[in-house]
């Protein structure tokens, strides 16, 4: 279970079967690989346990006094509580009658005995999964929505105060980029669970009409099979996506000196950007140290790093040519160095000492604000206790220089909030 894309443990199962022996078997199989067991030996104990136990999974036999498997079933799936839990029998009846009716009753998977136990573990693992997934994606989508609607809140108190407002500026834009990017995995998602769909509904038309053949069975579990990976690979592209994006904004927002390791943190930054650097002909290169630990602010170390790669986005280039932002870290003495360099056009000896004012810009009135790399040396200065400089020569290129302690002094700090 070390494999699965989401952690299944503590899942809970009810299993259902009027032997004990086969309770015991498949409970033994269940609780070696962590889930939670809870069992009942007919159909009515069922009905009430599972509104109690709220199981994630059914493992549900057939022949069983009183009501059988499948009248289970139906009255499983119309409560409201339980009606979306996975059902899958698990039982000696192997005609295809029988498993027609499990499918048309609601059921999700067949399993006949006896028990093979590599192969019930795997359906167990591959529903239980399914069904995470999709209440994953809703959350994740969930989520997304409200951090937009968060976001779009604070991009209003840029009239109260515009210097702050222009500092997280980005995050809009990447909110926007994310959104986008999130919508191809997304799609895709939503495609595949609607072929399901739709295959479901063929099958169960087939049921009604009791014409399904076992070889459009079988065909319908391959093909789900596949809708299942295609689902998986694309939420894992959304989630890595929208980790890397929650890292960056928790961190830009929280401002809090933690220790990091600096190499993941860059190819976070360089991820969330990636959407934006897609669209555009030139590249970001990183190159850092490995295991390299830093204690700083680093929502502060990404508002810089993001504020110089879009400012040589912007202005670095010229139009129709294809360029490089080369991102280099080195440590000496418990010093950090970080130079973000561009081999674009350069700037201006004249305009060179003026980069750093405020409200300067070569874009004044067509975009550009003035303030982004007054902000950078305010943030480099006054959170990062470090120092910028800039270097340039007209068509090679321009360096941004910083220097900061590896590990921040955060005595005073701690002294303050006493």
């Amino acid at each position: 279970m070390n494999d699965d894309l989401v952690s299944l443990n503590n899942c809970r199962i009810l299993i259902v079967d009027d032997k004990a022996e086969n309770l015991e078997l498949l409970t033994s199989f269940l609780e070696a690989e962590g889930y939670e067991v809870a069992f009942a030996t007919s159909g009515k104990e069922a009905i009430n346990i599972a509104t109690i136990f709220l199981p994630h999974l059914i493992l549900l036999d057939v022949m069983m006094p009183g009501i059988d498997g499948f009248e289970t079933c139906r009255r499983l799936k119309s409560l409201d509580k339980v009606k979306d839990v996975p059902v899958i029998f698990v039982t000696g009846k192997a005609e295809l009658s029988d498993i027609v009716e499990a499918f048309s009753v609601g059921a999700v998977d067949y399993v006949t005995k006896p028990i093979r136990q590599e192969e019930l573990l795997a359906r167990v693992s591959t529903h239980l999964q399914l069904q995470a997934l999709i209440n994953l994606r809703d959350e994740l989508i969930g989520t997304l929505r409200d951090k937009t609607l968060e976001l779009e809140k604070l991009s209003k108190l840029k009239d109260q105060q515009l210097e702050t407002s222009q500092q997280f500026s980005h995050i809009g834009e990447m909110v926007g980029e994310l959104t986008h990017e999130l919508g191809t995995p997304l799609s895709v998602i939503g495609t595949a669970i609607s072929h399901l769909d739709d295959k479901q509904k063929q099958i169960n038309q087939k049921v009604q009409h009791q014409s399904l053949a076992k070889s459009e069975l079988q065909s319908f579990i391959e093909n789900s099979a596949q809708s299942y990976d295609i689902i998986l690979s694309n939420l894992n592209n959304a989630t890595n996506l929208i980790n890397s994006f929650k890292h960056i904004v928790v961190g830009e927002f929280s401002g809090a000196v933690t220790e990091c390791n600096l190499t993941d943190y860059l190819y976070d930054i360089q991820r969330v950007l990636q959407p934006k650097l897609k669209r555009s002909p030139h590249t970001v290169n990183i190159t850092c140290p490995d295991l390299l630990q830093v204690t700083a602010d680093v929502g502060v170390l990404s508002q810089i790093l993001i504020n110089l790669i879009n400012n040589a986005l912007i202005h670095a280039f010229d139009d129709n040519t294809s360029g490089h932002i080369n991102i280099e870290v080195s440590e000496l003495e418990q010093s950090i160095t970080l130079k973000v360099m561009d081999d674009g056009k350069g700037i201006d000896s004249e305009k060179l000492p003026k980069v750093f004012d405020k409200y300067y810009s070569t874009r004044l009135g067509s975009g550009g604000s003035g303030l982004g790399l007054y902000i950078v040396k305010n943030l480099v200065e006054n959170s990062l206790q470090g120092s910028v400089e800039v270097t340039s020569q007209l068509g090679k290129g321009t360096e941004f220089c910083i220097t900061f302690p590896q590990h921040a002094n955060t005595t005073s700090e701690q002294a303050d909030s006493v």
